[in-house]
């Protein structure tokens, strides 16, 4: 089995998740509730912090494109937002702990990125 390529597509799909938690919901009687805004935030926050100290020390292969989209991901999730009577209203951007966390995931994954590009150049010349 090549681990490589299993640890990268592990990396990939766990950013992924992570990258969408914070847009994870309930149901509950008042109506539909982030889990950021429930006692559960503490999970959300726990699982962004676990995925960055794993990108920090993995050394896997995630391709250019990846790095790239998953980077893309990290920035826009704390943007969200929806309409309401009095106008926009971000969903996640007031949840400074998780923007925050989503933000420094985001900039990881851009060094990685950075790194990578070097990397090649150094070889090409």
């Amino acid at each position: 089995m090549n681990t490589k390529k299993s640890t990268s597509g592990f990396l990939f799909g766990l950013a992924i998740f992570t990258g969408l938690l914070p847009l994870a919901f309930s149901f509950s009687q008042t109506g539909i509730q982030l889990l950021l805004e429930t006692k559960f935030r503490g999970v959300i926050w726990c699982g962004q912090a676990i995925t960055l100290l794993i990108l920090l020390l993995s050394k896997g292969n995630i391709g250019k494109h990846q790095l790239v989209g998953l980077s893309i991901l990290f920035v826009l999730v704390p943007l969200t937002f929806t309409f309401n009577e009095k106008g926009a209203y971000f969903l996640i951007l007031n949840k400074y702990t998780s923007a925050i966390l989503s933000w420094a995931i985001a900039g990881v994954l851009l060094r990685k990125l950075l790194l990578l590009e070097h990397r090649e150049q150094v070889l090409n010349s």
